[in-house]
């Protein structure tokens, strides 16, 4: 599903009743008054010009020019019915030596009661000297008259400006571009601003490389970039639409997200774009195969994007503001994972093919049905249910003991003791209840349920309330995706805490830690808050020294030493397995740094890993581990898969050998998720156990319902020993 919603027809076409825009009209700023009026400051150009080819490879424009073609400036203002109506004269037209030849693509940006418009001025034709096309400004109070403070910008070829709304480190921002990077440069004052003068731009010129923000970096954007609207200043960033064009000319748009007190610091950026074009109009113009955000507004937690589509009409995108920055979000976590993986042995690891069938086989249990779904009358599990820890209760006394303690009647008790024993999972959910407002806007906080199956997964009962409810300052805005290990007679749930206290700073969200609650029956818990990495030794990052999850705690010591698999969202080796070592299975944890990434695979942009249950203990120091791989292709979507490996923790290679994958989604309920909650083509697993030779694996569908999967444990260990053995 697309980011953003667009419309099949443009909001905006030449018009012959419009002189200045019967012609062309397109790429738009935009400016929202405090009255909540919405006006768009479009280029438009007359009619009678003509197309003239150009043979060169070289130019950094279009591969064609036009004769008779000066652009202006003109308003249209949104109407009481969404529409917009073109003033019947132009705004600003060119009228002086550095502009005659057109003023094009304006960016609207409010400093005080003043908006400063920024555009491009061709002060000879597009295709000659380069130092006649710049940047120049205007301003105005009252959008009936303008101040035009002429040509601001270098002596050199230099488009695509756009202020900042608010001052960075005390001082005026400003977005440029001289191709094909984008670059920012920074003013004292409104005074600089109008008047910077040649020495100015002399000593930014002679530095330019260290004013640099972001460079062409994926195909779709290989021949040059530009800021496309002002950026927006968020909790976490500011965000950024930008545009890239490809060696063909085709300009599509991408996000970024930059640090808010040094925005040449980028903290994320769309690898695909978000905007390319689709609909005809947006394909055939002026000049084909055209999308070009200018302007930009934020309407009731929306974000509206106006645009220009093939150099002839203006087109409008929208989208949640949330879900682009919970965008970001992703590849904030995403963005730094290793195009090219080395494998566990340090050979160069060739792409692979994610499809095809597993190496060992895998069955769906009752025939691919959950095995537990969303309740509509409880609010705090209303809408999906996801992601369980699971474990395995068949000693005899302890069973009876758990089902006295949680009071189950005696049709229940007979159905767990004829099963032999009981799969006791603790599993995520989400409903209505526990709303939570965060920067990036309305939240609903998840909880830990409670339900008892039989080994083979069949409901005996489930509990109407949570178990652990998202009341605690560690993890107010959530307790997901938990990993049960029993120690002793206590079993330890590591999981993510999704909590408000303590941000780094205001943008955030919410930041996520590994957490630990500890229970002798699963009804009462003991909560420790966040896990205790120790910073001061080990290798790598410690635990929870930056955002963490996917704690899974091994379930016996190896040599003396406790070892818990957590994965970082950030940092050195972000989005890998990264392992932890203890004398005590509470901590504090020694980082042995990160030992599993996920291998690369042909059709997949980029692809990350994570602990599923805790490991299976094998004996002599080995353990299987189920993990889950997340990729994100090409075209932007997601899809998570679970894989299996040989680990060895004690040693300097823990990883001896691993099946990738072992189970991809299959049909609609692994493919299509809730339509706000879910996430489409997910399999995710928190949980594993043994039962009769068989590795069960309980695991979340599309992160709405719960599943559950058998193989059997010799010819996946066996398979795995053999691969071990070949790459000895």
């Amino acid at each position: 599903m697309d980011l953003f919603a667009r419309r099949p027809a443009p909001i905006l076409a030449p018009s012959p009743d419009v002189s200045w825009a019967s012609g062309a009209v397109f790429n738009p700023g935009a400016a929202l008054s405090d009255d909540g009026t919405l006006r768009l400051l479009a280029r438009g150009v007359p009619a009678g010009y003509t197309r003239v080819a150009v043979d060169s490879p070289d130019r950094t424009e279009a591969d064609f020019l036009y004769d008779n073609y000066v652009s202006r400036l003109g308003l249209a203002t949104r109407q009481p019915d969404g529409s917009f109506r073109l003033d019947a004269e132009p705004f600003l037209t060119p009228g002086s030596n550095v502009d005659r030849y057109g003023v094009e693509d304006a960016r609207i940006t409010r400093l005080g009661d003043r908006f400063y418009i920024t555009y491009t001025v061709l002060a000879e034709p597009a295709h000659c000297a380069d130092a006649g096309v710049g940047i120049g400004l205007a301003s105005t109070t009252d959008w009936e008259t303008v101040e035009v403070h002429g040509r601001i910008g270098p002596a050199v070829r230099d488009k695509d400006a756009a202020l900042f709304p608010g001052r960075v480190g005390g001082r005026i921002a400003m977005f440029h571009r001289i191709v094909p990077d984008m670059q920012v440069v920074f003013f004292e004052d409104e005074e600089q601003l109008r008047q910077p003068g040649a020495a100015f731009w002399e000593a930014h010129l002679a530095r330019l490389d260290d004013h640099v923000v972001m460079r062409p970096r994926e195909r779709w954007e290989e021949k040059k970039i530009g800021v496309g609207p002002p950026p927006i200043e968020t909790p976490g960033g500011w965000l950024v639409v930008y545009h890239g064009a490809d060696a063909d000319h085709v300009y599509r748009a991408g996000l970024a997200l930059l640090d808010l007190d040094d925005p040449r610091q980028v903290i994320a950026r769309t690898r695909r774009p978000v905007l390319e074009p689709t609909y005809d109009y947006e394909i055939e113009g002026d000049v084909p195969n055209v999308v070009f955000p200018q302007g930009a507004v934020v309407e009731d937690g929306q974000l509206r994007l106006y645009y220009g589509a093939a150099d002839t009409a203006i087109g409008e995108a929208t989208a949640p503001l949330a879900d682009v920055l919970a965008l970001l979000h992703e590849e904030r976590g995403h963005g730094h994972v290793a195009r090219v993986h080395l494998d566990f042995r340090g050979h160069v690891d060739e792409p692979r093919d994610l499809g095809g069938a597993s190496a060992v086989p895998v069955e769906r249990l009752h025939g691919g049905r959950p095995v537990l779904e969303p309740v509509a009358e409880h609010a705090w599990e209303s809408r999906v249910v996801l992601n369980p820890a699971a474990v395995l209760v068949d000693d005899a006394d302890e069973l009876e003991a758990l089902m006295e303690t949680w009071a189950l009647g005696e049709a229940d008790r007979a159905t767990l003791r004829e099963a032999g024993g009981a799969c006791v999972m603790l599993y995520r959910a989400q409903g209505s209840a526990y709303p939570r407002e965060t920067a990036y806007g309305a939240h609903v906080a998840s909880a830990l349920g409670l339900a008892v199956l039989t080994p083979d997964l069949r409901l005996v009962r489930r509990w109407a309330e949570p178990v652990i409810a998202p009341e605690a300052p560690f993890h107010d805005l959530g307790v997901e995706d938990a990993r049960c290990t029993r120690v002793g007679d206590t079993y330890y749930l590591h999981y993510t805490g999704y909590t408000s206290a303590d941000l780094p700073d205001p943008s955030m969200a919410g930041r996520v830690q590994l957490c630990l609650a500890t229970t002798r029956d699963f009804v009462t818990w003991d909560l420790h808050g966040p896990i205790e990495g120790d910073p001061g030794s080990g290798l790598g990052q410690a635990v929870n020294a930056t955002d963490d999850k996917n704690g899974a705690l091994f379930p016996e010591p190896v040599g003396g030493s406790w070892y818990l698999w957590h994965r970082p969202m950030q940092g050195d080796r972000p989005m890998t397995m990264h392992l932890a070592e203890a004398d005590h299975p509470d901590g504090p944890w020694r980082s042995r740094g990160a030992v599993l990434s996920s291998y690369r695979f042909a059709d997949q942009a980029t692809s990350w890993v994570g602990a599923a249950g805790p490991p299976v203990a094998l004996g002599d120091g080995e353990f299987l581990a189920v993990y889950h791989q997340g990729h994100f292709s090409f075209d932007g979507r997601r899809l998570y898969n679970l894989s299996a490996a040989l680990v060895a923790p004690a040693e300097p290679d823990p990883v001896l050998a691993r099946i990738e994958p072992l189970l991809l989604p299959e049909g609609d309920a692994e493919r299509v998720g809730d339509a706000d909650l879910g996430v489409d083509d997910v399999v995710f697993s928190c949980a594993n156990y043994v039962v009769g030779g068989d590795l069960v694996v309980p695991y979340a569908g599309a992160d709405s319902r719960i599943f559950g999967a058998r193989l059997r444990l010799g010819a996946l260990v066996d398979t795995l020993r053999q691969r071990a053995e070949a790459h000895a």
